[in-house]
């Protein structure tokens, strides 16, 4: 009987100081620019809504952050039809329609003070070629249930499978295209 307590104290305490789990429902509005030889260019798209998972150490702190944020390839817009069809073309969105971002960190590799993000590790998926990037929070606010901030990272098209051919043999596209994020949660 003796070990019989002593076994549920241990199992409620354990209880006790067990991780706990926080969702929070998301959604980012997206721009992309890059630059060729005659003109810059740019373009937008949504994200699908997706949810992060924040798991929480027994007082309530951040430990681990999880989500995949998924864009539809052939949804991305750059105001201008044809080249948003070469785009899609050079991007093989038939074959790949869906890019991806996978987070899966430690909370501290996020924020190293515990408190104000600065980083945010990602596996990028684009032509179902995963890459490691990098991106940069900026304009981190968060009141109540609702956090916001900006994201920030560069992708390398060679890097990334995407061959964008030159257009009347001198107009080419650069390599790189900065990518930027508005990004929204609310704690379900």
């Amino acid at each position: 009987m003796k070990a019989l307590i002593c076994l549920s104290f241990a199992i409620l305490a354990s209880m006790v100081h067990a991780d706990t789990t926080a969702i929070w429902a998301g959604r980012a509005d997206i721009t992309f620019s890059g630059t060729s030889t005659l003109h810059d260019w740019g373009g937008k798209v949504s994200a699908k809504p997706f949810s992060t998972t924040v798991i929480l150490d027994a007082t309530g702190k951040p430990i681990r952050i999880q989500a995949e944020v998924r864009i539809e390839a052939a949804k991305m817009d750059t105001a201008e039809a044809k080249r948003d069809e070469n785009m899609r073309k050079a991007m093989k969105v038939t074959d790949h329609p869906l890019i991806s971002g996978l987070i899966d960190v430690p909370a501290s590799q996020i924020a190293a003070d515990g408190k104000t993000p600065t980083k945010l590790p990602m596996t990028l998926t684009l032509l179902g070629k995963p890459q490691k990037v990098t991106a940069t929070i900026t304009n981190w606010k968060l009141v109540g249930g609702k956090a916001t901030f900006d994201l920030d990272f560069p992708v390398s098209m060679k890097d990334s499978g995407i061959s964008v051919p030159t257009v009347l043999l001198f107009i080419r596209v650069g390599d790189g295209v900065k990518v930027h994020a508005s990004v929204t949660l609310t704690q379900s």
